[in-house]
């Protein structure tokens, strides 16, 4: 009695997954979860083109290529464009504004988010390296503006020892 109990749940389980895997029943299943993420799209070969003819213009012709990037609503070209060492403070701001709109996952396996990524943290570096120049320059000045303050006081000591002396 149990063998035959046994052999009629076995066949009864047998074929009910034969059954509910032939039949579709979608809100039974669960949806197939990717374990990749998904990639940002988009073409290096073209981006560093781009940049190599933004770092060899000149003055309008930068702006018109920031321009056609603006309005092409091409955000990674812009963000590369607008990352340029020798750019403004403020262009550098945007571009790393740029940057943190993508969701760089930081997967290896995509190869434009990875340039990206990249391109990011050179951004964050190229920026910090300005600041860094910035305040440098800036205690330059102030250091300049004391040495002639105090160049000005020695001559002015030089003209009342002078005065003095006769």
């Amino acid at each position: 009695m149990s063998k035959a109990l046994f052999l009629t749940l076995t066949l009864f389980m047998v074929s009910g997954c034969q059954t509910m895997s032939s039949l579709s029943f979608p809100f039974l299943s669960s949806p197939a979860k990717s374990t990749k993420p998904s990639c940002l799209s988009g073409n290096i070969d073209l981006w560093v083109e781009q940049e190599q003819q933004y770092q060899q213009a000149q003055g309008s012709a930068k702006n018109e290529m920031l321009k056609q990037a603006i309005e092409s609503e091409q955000k990674a070209t812009l963000a590369i464009l607008l990352s340029q060492p020798g750019n403004t403070t403020a262009q550098l701001k945007k571009s790393i504004a740029l940057f943190e709109q993508f969701d760089l996952n930081q997967n290896p396996e995509c190869d434009a988010e990875q340039y990206l990524l990249v391109r990011y943290h050179y951004t964050q570096a190229v920026m910090t390296l300005q600041q860094a120049l910035n305040n440098a320059d800036l205690e330059r000045k102030a250091l300049s503006a004391e040495r002639d303050k105090l160049k000005q006081q020695i001559e002015a000591l030089t003209r009342i020892e002078n005065e003095l002396s006769r």
